[in-house]
């Protein structure tokens, strides 16, 4: 898949700027033979799942933004691989990484097809000069005090025609910004949610300032479904004992206490992902959720 390419980094100070990986023939061939195994790993065989940020994918799943817009950075490097600048210090040190990658791009008729493997780049891939770092060669260890990274054998995302496809959230934004892809409140509409009519806050100070990338994208759910115009609190309430859950109303608004468990309980049934098994009875807060196609 990716015979003969360049290896390319995206750096983490500014991930607009593009750099290549000077490499002996060789060392350049295994990564290329890593990363197109690993490619195919990541997508063959596997169901395509439209991503909206609700959904964890299964071991036979992958998921996909169709719509992906990759930066014209990325896709200049692609084209013209040599025209890129080397990887090297700048002011005496080199520049951190954000993601390694490589890739193809082909040509039918006027239409470009590109195929690239994206691996994040995690701080233990830096080899230190700090540490005493040994290799063996000729039947014994020499210290190596130059500076080195290494890069795995892994790809977290792969973009194709079909869009970027990924297993795992929370590995691909650490290449990708994904934020416009998926809805999560802002930080007003998470103070609007506060004093929305049907809930009522022990401390609507406190419950902001929890309000992390996991409950930002609950209130947003929860705003889109207009369950809380749709349902009045003693009705929410009523559901919520099927299911299991102790729900508190008061003054004809649902109490929400200053415990993170008691929210995560509250907000997930609200966004329909907290439920009464029917066998076991049991109450259940799942962390994903995909509607049945015809349901």
């Amino acid at each position: 898949m990716f015979e003969k390419c360049s290896v390319m980094i995206m750096r983490s100070d500014d991930s607009t700027i593009i750099n290549r990986i000077e490499l002996d023939v060789e060392t350049q061939a295994s990564i290329c033979s890593a990363f197109s195994s690993a490619a195919d790993d990541l997508s063959n065989g596997k169901d395509k799942v439209e991503f909206d940020g609700k959904y964890k994918p299964e071991r036979d799943e992958i998921l996909c933004i169709n719509n992906f817009q990759l930066s014209d950075e990325i896709k200049d490097a692609i084209r013209d691989p040599m025209g890129v600048p080397a990887y090297e210090r700048t002011n005496g040190e080199f520049p951190n990484i954000k993601a390694v990658f490589m890739g193809t791009c082909t040509e039918d008729g006027e239409t470009e097809k590109f195929t690239i493997a994206f691996q994040r780049f995690r701080k233990e891939q830096y080899i230190s000069t700090q540490n005493i770092n040994l290799f063996w060669a000729s039947n014994t260890f020499r210290r190596e005090k130059e500076f080195g990274i290494s890069i795995s054998d892994s790809v977290d995302c792969l973009y194709t025609a079909e869009g970027l496809q990924f297993t795992s959230f929370f590995f691909a934004r650490q290449v990708f910004d994904l934020n416009s892809y998926y809805r999560s409140a802002t930080t007003q509409e998470v103070a609007a949610f506060t004093s929305n009519e049907r809930l009522s806050f022990d401390d609507a100070n406190a419950f902001e300032k929890m309000a992390n990338t996991s409950i930002r994208r609950k209130v947003a759910m929860i705003n889109d479904s207009e369950v809380l115009v749709n349902h009045t609190a003693s009705e929410i309430k009523r559901l919520a004992a099927k299911a299991g859950i102790d729900i508190t109303v008061k003054n004809k608004q649902i109490v929400i206490p200053n415990s993170r468990e008691q929210i995560k309980l509250i907000l997930g049934f609200l966004d329909e992902e907290a439920y009464k098994g029917p066998f076991t009875q049991a109450t259940f807060l799942a962390n994903s959720k995909r509607k049945v196609q015809g349901s």
